[in-house]
């Protein structure tokens, strides 16, 4: 079969590998859709220690697709259209017992190959985080479960109640899903990109979803005392961020890091894209075959011109 495989920063190249048998409680789709997403693009470009594991590795981490075979113990059969994360907890480590499965001592390595023709979800993963996608569920909205599922995560950590004012720094995908998810809630939602002037009135709270160090000095800015931020875009390690320690402590902030997803955030995720897929089919801006994944990965990364790039849909 064919697929994706990062070899070094830059130089990703589709190639063709030996197919997989699913063992025991894993879980071989085919990949009907593929998206792409900053992250991978950020990896395409400079590596990502987090993400990938040692080159040359398979690439792509947000799928859906159809069952094609089933390891024994699996709830699956062939012909199930499903969507899944690229993780799962363990739930028996310190993080997980404690209630942060995101933490999980068992998390890595991900799960990636989403640029393929075929995709082994392993056994974890399909236990806990591979789900049946209802009928009319577009592939590509099934795929969009996992940065949603993150999403979900940022907006549950601010704490974001019906009604409040919420900020979200960035205008990326992450941050349009931020958008909807806290809409979802019923609030009432300002996306803010660098070019754009503060509003008069401080946030409730606010959402930091540019990955900038300005941005996350402009959350804590931008937010009211007694109000919490979320800086839910990552800075490479070794980043230091300084703060007003005026509003810190005497205006009572509360800042807070998030980084990744919870099993009940991915149930939500699909729960959100199948009642109301609306906003979420939005992101999805472009359409590339497998042959041409770099284009939109470039454009991504601001290699080649964005062209209004959100989401591409990969497809085999």
């Amino acid at each position: 079969m064919r697929a994706a495989i990062y070899h070094a920063p830059g130089d990703v190249r589709i190639e063709e590998v030996e197919p997989s048998e699913p063992g025991d409680g894993e879980v071989l789709i085919r990949v009907d859709a593929a998206l792409t997403c900053a992250t991978d693009a950020k990896a395409y470009r400079r590596g990502h220690p987090v993400l990938l594991g040692p080159a040359p590795t398979r690439f792509g981490h947000e799928y859906a697709g159809t069952v094609i075979a089933a390891g024994s113990g699996v709830m699956f059969a062939p012909g199930d259209r499903v969507a899944g994360a690229n993780s799962a907890p363990c739930d028996r480590c310190e993080a997980c017992l404690r209630g942060q499965e995101p933490l999980c001592q068992s998390l890595f390595p991900l799960l990636n190959g989403a640029y393929a023709e075929q995709l082994l979800v392993p056994r974890h993963i399909a236990a806990i985080n591979l789900h049946r996608l209802a009928d009319g569920v577009e592939p590509a909205l099934g795929a969009l479960c996992e940065p949603l599922a993150c999403a979900l995560h940022g907006v549950e950590a601010s704490g974001a109640q019906a009604g409040e004012r919420i900020g979200v720094l960035g205008r990326g995908a992450l941050g349009r899903l931020l958008a909807a998810a806290l809409a979802a809630r019923g609030c009432s939602v300002t996306t803010l990109g660098s070019s754009d002037a503060d509003p008069p009135m401080r946030f409730d709270r606010v959402i930091e979803a540019a990955g900038a160090v300005e941005a996350w000095q402009r959350a804590v800015a931008l937010v009211r005392p007694g109000g919490t931020v979320v800086l839910f875009g990552g800075l490479p390690g070794g980043t230091s961020v300084t703060f007003d320690a005026y509003r810190l402590h005497y205006e009572a902030i509360t800042v807070r890091g998030v980084f990744h997803h919870a099993p009940r955030h991915v149930r939500a995720a699909i729960d959100l894209v199948t009642r109301d897929p609306v906003p979420y089919r939005a992101l999805l801006t472009h359409a590339y075959r497998l042959d041409d994944v770099i284009e939109p990965l470039e454009m991504t990364a601001g290699i080649r011109p964005r062209d209004g790039i959100l989401k591409a849909v990969i497809t085999p």
